[in-house]
């Protein structure tokens, strides 16, 4: 008995503790696979709270005659028309002119902020510590510097009289007509330079210190290997740095033709508080065109064609950045 009783202990001692079984979660937590939406739930509660009744209100609005300050005062004047807004507005050629320059206006935005992004970052990425953190700090001065205040330091920079650029023009080439030029006198001028100018300038920062953060995480095995098979530095950029940022490109460039394709508060600043009809863009237009005379159903109309027009946009990035995505499987 004894013999047994050593030996069971000692093959008891051999095979280790016995395995514990593992207990099997239950319910709708199981595995933790739907922790991720619960906890997306509220901020997505929030945003519906917030966009579901503004979103019906402006669809109603569109559909309705409410186009006076007297029907927000007696709204049971009020009266739906149909599609009569739509119609309305689609046949004015003035917001085909105001589309197209918006177009025009943003391509050029989008391409230079863009195209000036990427030099600075790749400036940035070669200039010492003190002067990369210097420049960070300036650039995040001028990112919280308010649009409308932008606005008024170019007005002011760029005026006929006084104004500092034409003043540095004179310096530089010694021609009298130069104290006095009148950069908004012509709108293409005044838009495309100056309106281009003050937007790009408040856009730098973000997309500047977001392409540095990206040209980071290209891997600089990959550059010495592009230089060892004899690629110069612009066959690297191509072919390798842009590659790996090109989720980001795609990123920022949306982003940016969104805030640009709606641009307001720089041109409104511009041309103090009443912008000439050579300067309106979408935005500006619809403001003026629709809320100053309190033609609120002509402003929904506005706003909702505006918005399938970035939609429109967006899906085409989407679809990109998919590609991209099962590129990259």
């Amino acid at each position: 008995m004894s013999v047994t009783t050593d030996e069971t202990v000692t093959r008891s001692e051999n095979q280790g503790p016995a395995p514990v079984k593992k207990l099997q979660r239950r319910g709708v937590f199981a595995g933790g696979q739907y922790i991720p939406y619960t906890l997306l739930l509220p901020a997505v509660i929030v945003l519906l709270g917030v966009l579901v009744y503004p979103i019906y209100r402006l669809f109603d609005l569109a559909f309705q005659n409410v186009n006076k300050f007297a029907y927000l005062k007696h709204p049971e004047k009020a009266k739906y028309i149909g599609l009569d807004g739509f119609d309305k507005i689609l046949h004015d050629d003035t917001f085909w002119e105001v589309i197209l320059r918006s177009i025009y206006f943003t391509a050029e935005l989008v391409i230079l902020s863009m195209v000036l992004s990427m030099l600075i970052a790749l400036l940035l990425n070669r200039v010492s510590n003190w002067v990369r953190v210097t420049v960070f700090t300036v650039m995040m001065f001028v990112w919280a510097i308010p649009a409308l205040v932008n606005g008024q330091v170019f007005r002011w920079l760029f005026a006929s009289n006084g104004g500092v650029v034409d003043y540095v023009a004179y310096l530089i080439t010694g021609d009298e007509t130069w104290k006095n030029y009148d950069w908004f006198a012509d709108p293409t001028v005044g838009l495309y330079v100056v309106g281009a100018a003050v937007v790009i300038w408040g856009a730098l920062p973000f997309l500047v210190l977001g392409l540095y953060a990206a040209l980071t995480q290209v891997p600089k095995e990959l550059m010495e290997a592009a230089k060892l098979d004899g690629a110069n530095g612009l066959q690297a950029f191509f072919h390798v740095t842009i590659p790996v940022i090109r989720p980001f490109l795609m990123i920022s460039a949306a982003l940016s033709f969104i805030w640009d394709f709606q641009v307001f508060a720089q041109i409104y600043a511009l041309r103090n508080s009443s912008p000439e009809s050579g300067y309106q863009t979408i935005g500006t237009y619809l403001y003026m065109e629709g809320i100053v005379p309190s033609r609120y159903s002509d402003a929904s109309v506005i706003s909702i064609i505006m918005i399938i027009m970035m939609l429109a946009a967006l899906v085409f990035y989407i679809r990109q950045m998919l590609k991209i995505g099962a590129n990259e499987r």
